[in-house]
C-alpha cells in the first residue's frame, strides 16, 4: 500500500491492521491542502527529518485539534529532495518512534498543507509572505545555515536587491521580510528550532546585518531596518529542541516494506540519505521563549512548553552543557576509537558506561543549572538509561563526532567555567580530562585495536591532525610540544587548559593511550578505578 492522500482516507483498516495511527481529519486532508494554498499561515524552512516528526506532528495535532496551523514547508534549493521526502507521498510522513525496549508506535503524519521549493517558485513564496495571516516562520537550517559570508560584497552585486536569493536561505528570508514590509508589515513570528544556543537572537542578528548592509549601499529604507528590529513587530524567540533523528536506518526501512508500505526504502539525493519516512526516539523537548508579536499555534497544548527567556536558557545550558550533549559526545569519540558501531553498543561496554556515569553525575550535574521544567538528575538518567541506550535506533560513534572542535567549548567549556565561578578546583576532575584526551586520540585516525579509520569531518580536522603527525602506537614523541598548541587553545576548550590545571594531566593521560594496542581502554578503566576508589577510601 502506497502512503498518500487516498489510501489514508479510503484504506484505514489496512493502516490500522499494522498498528499505524491515521490522522483524525485523514478524510479532510486535501481540503486542508487545498485551503492552505489560498490561506497559508505557518511557514517552514528546512523540512529535515526532525521537523517532519516533531514540528509537522505538532500542526497535525492542532489540525485535529481544530486549530488551522498547517504548514509550508519550504526547500531553499533541492527539489529532489523534497520529493522523495514529502512529494511523492502527498506530503504525509511515516513516523517511527523506536523504544528501546523494541517496540514501535506508527503514524502517518499530515500537518503538511503546501510544499515549495524556493529557487523556482519565489513569487509564490513572497506570495504568502505579503500575506498578513501568515504569521509564524520556523526554522530547522542547521546552524551551518546562520554563518554569512566575511564580505557580503561577493554577494549582492549590482544596484538592486536581488530576488533569487537562492545561495543562502537568510538572504532568501531577508528579501522575504522586505516584501512583507512593502505589502503592509503585518507583524511576524520567525522561531529558530535549530540546535545552537541564543537560536533566535542568532537569526535576528544575521538579518539584521544583512538589513544593515542593504541599507548601507542605498537599497532599502531605514523604516525596514527599524521594523526588523522592532520586537512587537518582528519576534524572534529562543527555544531548545530536543528529540534525537537519526538518520533513516535500513532496519526500519525493512519493517516498514514488510509490513506491506511502498517506496520506504533509503535514497541517496544530492549527498543526503532520504526517505519517506522517520525514525526517532520517543522522547521530545521543544521550551519556546513566550516573546511573540503575532497569532501563533498553542504550542503548550501538543507538547512544547513556553517559557521565560531565563528558564529556556537554563534548559539549554542543562542540556547542551550538561545532561546530554557532552554524553553524546564522550560516547562518541570513545566509542568510535574503541571500533563500536552504534552509540548503543558503546554505553554497553561497562568501561565507558562508568566514564560517562562519572562525566554526568559526578562532574557536570553538580554545576548545572535547574530550568524547573525537569529536573537535571531525571533528564540526565533519563539520556543514559533509555535515549542513548536505545538500540532500535542505531546511530554512529562516528556521525556524532562530526564537528567537535566546534562543538567541545559549549558542551565542555562552560562546565570547566562554571567550576572557576564557583571557586572549585578543575585538579581533581577524572572523566572530563579522559574525554579531552581520548579526542586527542582519536585524531590519529587509529583505533584502539590498531585499525586505521577516518575520522569524521570537521572544520578543524586537516590542521589538527597535522599536530600527530609522526605520532605511531608504542612511538617516542614529545607529548607536551605536540599538545601544548592545541590544549592552550581556549577557543576550542572554553579555557586554556594549562591554566587551569588540566594540560600536563591530558598530556599524561594522551602519552598512556598511545603505549600500545588497546592502551585507550586500559587507560579509562584504570583511571576510573583508580576515582572509585579514592571515594570509598576513609578520609584523613
Amino acid at each position: 500500500m502506497k502512503v498518500n492522500l487516498d489510501t489514508v482516507a479510503n484504506e484505514p483498516q489496512f493502516f490500522a491492521a499494522r498498528g499505524i495511527a491515521i490522522p483524525q481529519h485523514a478524510a479532510n486532508l486535501r481540503q486542508i491542502q487545498h485551503r492552505t494554498h489560498r490561506h497559508p499561515r505557518w511557514v517552514h524552512f528546512g523540512p529535515g527529518n526532525i521537523f517532519r516528526i516533531f514540528l509537522a506532528r505538532i500542526a497535525d495535532d492542532a489540525l485535529a485539534a481544530g486549530e488551522f496551523w498547517p504548514i509550508t514547508a519550504v526547500k531553499s534549493f533541492s527539489r529532489p529532495q523534497l520529493d522523495c521526502q514529502l512529494q511523492n507521498f502527498d506530503l504525509l510522513t511515516t513516523g517511527v518512534f523506536a523504544h528501546a525496549n523494541g517496540q514501535k508506535d506508527m503514524r502517518i503524519i499530515g500537518g503538511i498543507g503546501q510544499a515549495l521549493v524556493a529557487a523556482d517558485q519565489y513569487e509564490a513564496l513572497k506570495n504568502i509572505f505579503v500575506d498578513a495571516d501568515m504569521s509564524m516562520v520556523t526554522f530547522t537550517i542547521t546552524e551551518k545555515g546562520y554563518k554569512l559570508p566575511a564580505d557580503l560584497t561577493e554577494v549582492f552585486q549590482g544596484d538592486a536587491v536581488p530576488i533569487a536569493f537562492h545561495s543562502h536561505t537568510i538572504f532568501l528570508v531577508a528579501g522575504l521580510l522586505l516584501a512583507r514590509f512593502q505589502g503592509g508589515a503585518a507583524p511576524i513570528n520567525l522561531l529558530s528550532c535549530d540546535n545552537f544556543s541564543n537560536n533566535g537572537d542568532n537569526l535576528r542578528a544575521v538579518l539584521l546585518q544583512v538589513a544593515d548592509f542593504w541599507h548601507g549601499r542605498g537599497l532599502v529604507s531605514q523604516a525596514f531596518v527599524d521594523w526588523l528590529g522592532q520586537r512587537d513587530k518582528v519576534a524572534f524567540p529562543n527555544s531548545v529542541i530536543d528529540k534525537i533523528t537519526p538518520r533513516p536506518a535500513d532496519v526500519i526501512a525493512d519493517y516498514l516494506q514488510n509490513l506491506g508500505l511502498e517506496d520506504m526504502g533509503i535514497s541517496q539525493v544530492k549527498g543526503a540519505t532520504v526517505a519517506g519516512f522517520v525514525n526517532a526516539e520517543p522522547t521530545e523537548y521543544l521550551v519556546i521563549e513566550d516573546a511573540f508579536a503575532a497569532p501563533h499555534p498553542t504550542f503548550e497544548k501538543y507538547g512544547a512548553h513556553l517559557a521565560s527567556g531565563e528558564t529556556v536558557k537554563k534548559f539549554e545550558q542543562m542540556k547542551v552543557t550538561g545532561c546530554l550533549n557532552p554524553i553524546h559526545t564522550a560516547l562518541a569519540v570513545s566509542g568510535a576509537v574503541l571500533g563500536y558501531k552504534t552509540i548503543d553498543q558503546a554505553l554497553g561496554d561497562p568501561v565507558l558506561r562508568k566514564l560517562v556515569d562519572v562525566l554526568g553525575y559526578e562532574e557536570i550535574l553538580p554545576v548545572v543549572p535547574d530550568p524547573k521544567i525537569v529536573r537535571p538528575a531525571d533528564f540526565l538518567a533519563e539520556a543514559i538509561e533509555q535515549r542513548f541506550s536505545n538500540s532500535s535506533l542505531p546511530d554512529s560513534p562516528l556521525r556524532i563526532a562530526m564537528d567537535t572542535s566546534q562543538k567541545l567549548p559549549i558542551r565542555f567549556g562552560i562546565t570547566l567555567q562554571q567550576y572557576l565561578r564557583r571557586g572549585r578546583s578543575l585538579e581533581d576532575l577524572v572523566a572530563i580530562p579522559l574525554v579531552f584526551a581520548t579526542w586527542c586520540r582519536y585524531l590519529l585516525g587509529i583505533s584502539d585495536s590498531g585499525v586505521a579509520f577516518a575520522p569524521s569531518a570537521d572544520p578543524l580536522r586537516e590542521d589538527l591532525q597535522s599536530l600527530f603527525e609522526g605520532v605511531y602506537l608504542g612511538g617516542d614523541f614529545d607529548a607536551h610540544a605536540i599538545l601544548a598548541p592545541l590544549l592552550e587553545d581556549s577557543s576550542i576548550f572554553g579555557v586554556d587548559l594549562y591554566h587551569v590545571g588540566l594540560g600536563r594531566k591530558v598530556e599524561d593521560l594522551f602519552v598512556m593511550m598511545t603505549q600500545s594496542e588497546h592502551a585507550v581502554k586500559q587507560t579509562i578503566k584504570a583511571q576510573l578505578e583508580v576515582f572509585s576508589q579514592s571515594r570509598t577510601s576513609p578520609s584523613c
